[in-house]
């Protein structure tokens, strides 16, 4: 009986001394692990044998182990610097770029066609007038970093927004061949 306690014990002190990084998602949901990379707007977080690229957008938290980590001291370093550029941009498209009213309706009149000329198109905030009228961060207009981050997100959300529109007519077209 001794040597089942002693070993049980054993093995949960065991588990806990190697205890990882904590993920928490916006969504609440936490996972431990190790953090092995911080790159740009993604994570690559290693948990129960599998490797997850998760995107920082999504991630409310790290907790990580150890303040010697090597990943913590490059995360801690570049969420001065590069991740504020990505998120900068990523709000700065998010709240001023393009008018989705007009992709919506781009969306129902062309389908695919319209999707896919957006997909090609190159939004900059000095094309979106109110980006480049309302943001505080024209002095990132030029970086490379903040430029990547304000077009994915820019072209996300007007080829979004022309996916339903082209839904949309679908939609109306089969309803209104059925009522006849």
């Amino acid at each position: 009986m001794n040597k089942i306690t002693l070993t049980f014990i054993a093995t949960l002190f065991s588990f806990v001394s190697f205890a990882g990084d904590i993920l928490t998602l916006n969504n609440n949901m936490t996972f431990e692990g190790k953090v092995s990379k911080i790159k740009k707007c993604l994570v690559a977080f290693k948990a129960e044998g599998k490797k997850y690229i998760i995107p920082a957008s999504e991630i409310f938290s790290i907790q990580f182990e150890k303040s010697e980590n090597k990943v913590y001291k490059k995360y801690t370093k570049m969420n001065d610097l590069d991740s504020s550029k990505c998120l900068n941009g990523r709000h700065d498209a998010q709240s001023y770029h393009g008018k989705k009213g007009g992709h919506f309706a781009l969306g129902a009149l062309f389908g695919p066609l319209a999707m896919l000329g957006t997909a090609i198109s190159n939004p900059t905030p000095e094309k979106g007038k109110n980006t480049y009228m309302i943001s505080k961060n024209r002095e990132q207009f030029n970086d490379p970093e903040y430029l990547k981050c304000y077009r994915k997100k820019a072209k996300g959300q007007l080829i979004g927004m022309e996916a339903l529109g082209w839904g949309a007519w679908i939609l109306f077209v089969l309803a209104t061949g059925n009522a006849r």
